[in-house]
């Protein structure tokens, strides 16, 4: 299968790799220091993710944004998404490879092996 895909825009970089616990971003990977407004109301679930993580110091702040301390787990790419980018997200189309292919391009041209 992908091998660390990472989505870098937005001012951040995050690798994240697929575990058997999961979609798990790896320490070291940045997060938006914001998040928008519409987040806390829309996708509640990973706001408040979002921010037990930040009390909990698994992300700490670093400049005008946050960086993982740890690899942590997210039960789907979508959610890991979420969190890095402080938004909504769609996980299968943000996380992209080196080469530019989407998570979604990779699991497709995986399953049509």
């Amino acid at each position: 299968m992908f091998n660390e895909p990472d989505y870098s825009g937005q001012k951040v970089a995050a690798k994240v790799y697929e575990a058997s616990q999961g979609f798990v971003v790896k320490a070291g990977s940045q997060a938006v220091g914001e998040s928008v407004p519409s987040m806390q109301q829309h996708v509640r679930g990973m706001y408040d993710l979002r921010q037990e993580l930040i009390a909990n110091g698994v992300l700490v702040q670093e400049g005008s944004g946050y960086r993982f301390t740890q690899d942590y787990p997210f039960s789907s790419p979508s959610t890991a998404a979420a969190v890095v980018l402080g938004r909504s997200a769609n996980g299968r189309i943000e996380w992209k490879d080196a080469k530019g292919r989407t998570l979604k391009e990779l699991q497709e041209a995986e399953a049509g092996r």
